[in-house]
């Protein structure tokens, strides 16, 4: 039974109002709410769900499908519940211990507690459920077998680490991850997501010399690691310097030039996979013309080749732009037209000016999707092949609705790639096209 509160504060306490907040508090913490659980599947983002005995849904984190939880009700909505796991009564037989000491702290991984392939099987699940769900799919070709990564550990080559606030008076600057709360930040020792060369640099660079300079700065800036195909690790606070050689990365096998504050896949094994799927699906039905929007460093164009017989770029990083200038020559000599601006801008322009069917545009845009334009660009100027690599399958799904229900485009083929083992996040890459 939760106390009541006392209605006449003391001489020099504290409001009346503050004192029955608290003890409002105080009394909900004491009553609340426990309910045991079987939970029948994990939704995209990582939490599994269950029903109440009233039918509501409630969303549990850090649990799988087919268990019996006991779980504390932490936010109960008109629509659904969230509850916090309390204990696991019968656990699902892939459960297991997760290696992180900052798993359920950290904000970053959501699937630690269980093996490898049930976490596969599950992202599977999750893109086609989305598709239908968000992007109104009915039909849909059979997905092709998932593309795991090699390891579910250690293959990032890239860390992204914030400032971390030490106390009043401490000069030493320490960097971390953002908690689950999505507003505290904790320090940061090693991630074993990453690759162990960039867990050997990271706890050096803080007295280093930019390290120290960053700590005096009025707003300390975030710390980036890099590591290449090669070996060699690079860093950097706050943007990346332009006047530094671009790295030295591989595709395919074969050499790709990569200036240091342009993107790369953190996953160089998985985004192989990926590039070669995409050459593939592109050999099975050529077109003429290639046009890569979201281009970055050329990579999809490369990886394509010769199969293309001309070929457009657009990209708004100048120096990635350069960057694919430069492969494209390396790569054979193989000849493309560089369009620098939003694939926003350029796109409508390169398609009203285009032989529609016999070409092909290549989408690989940021976690937000596409923008209208593209869409509305795609569905007035019908291209004959659309491939679209995304990494936010809500974003994807979203999109793939407008292409398809307005656009008049059907989905051909369908492939997961694991790029981002124990997080919620992966690839997705979609071939479209017209009949």
């Amino acid at each position: 039974m939760s106390a009541v509160p006392s209605c006449h504060a003391p001489s020099g306490g504290p409001p009346l109002r503050g004192r029955l907040l608290r003890g409002y508090i105080a009394g909900m913490k004491q009553t609340e709410t426990l309910v045991e659980l079987t939970l029948a599947d994990v939704a995209f983002g990582g939490d599994a769900i269950g029903r109440r005995a009233d039918g509501k849904a409630v969303f549990v984190p850090f649990a799988m499908a087919d268990e019996r939880v006991r779980v504390r009700i932490e936010s109960d909505q008109p629509r659904l519940a969230r509850g916090v796991l309390v204990d696991v009564i019968a656990a699902n037989p892939h459960r297991c211990a997760a290696p992180c000491p900052y798993y359920t702290t950290c904000g970053g991984c959501v699937y630690q507690h269980m093996e490898y392939p049930a976490e596969l099987d599950c992202k599977q699940r999750q893109l086609v459920e989305l598709l239908h769900r968000v992007g109104g799919l009915d039909s849909l070709p059979e997905p092709e077998p998932a593309q795991a990564s090699p390891t579910a550990y250690g293959y990032r080559n890239k860390l992204r680490v914030e400032p971390v606030p030490g106390r009043p008076g401490d000069e030493r600057i320490a960097y971390g991850y953002c908690q689950r709360d999505n507003v505290t930040f904790f320090e940061l020792a090693s991630c074993p997501l990453a690759a162990s060369a960039l867990n050997d640099l990271l706890p050096r660079l803080p007295q280093s010399r930019e390290g120290r300079r960053n700590a005096t700065r009025p707003r300390p800036a975030p710390l980036t690691l890099r590591l290449t195909s090669e070996g060699t690790t690079s860093f950097f606070f706050g943007r990346a310097p332009r006047r530094v050689p671009w790295l030295h990365e591989q595709l395919l096998g074969r050499p790709v030039s990569v200036p240091l504050g342009s993107f790369w896949q953190v996953n160089s094994a998985v985004a192989n996979a990926l590039a070669q799927r995409v050459a593939e699906w592109f050999a099975a039905n050529p077109t003429r013309t290639l046009v890569d929007a979201y281009s970055g460093v050329g990579t999809f164009s490369l990886a394509i080749g010769k199969s293309a017989q001309a070929r457009f770029l657009i990209e708004s990083d100048d120096q990635a732009l350069q960057a694919a200038e430069f492969n494209h020559t390396q790569w054979d000599g193989l000849e493309c037209r560089c369009r620098r601006g939003t694939t926003e801008a350029v796109l409508p322009r390169l398609l009203a000016d285009a032989n529609l069917k016999r070409t092909t545009v290549l989408l690989d845009p940021p976690r937000q999707g596409c923008g209208a334009p593209v869409l509305k660009a795609l569905c007035d100027f019908p291209v004959g092949q659309v491939l679209y690599v995304s990494c936010n399958a809500a974003t994807l799904a979203r999109d793939l609705k407008r292409l398809v229900q307005v656009g008049g485009y059907r989905v051909e083929r369908l492939a997961l790639f694991d790029m981002f083992p124990r997080t919620a996040h992966f690839e997705t890459a979609v071939c479209l096209n017209r009949g």
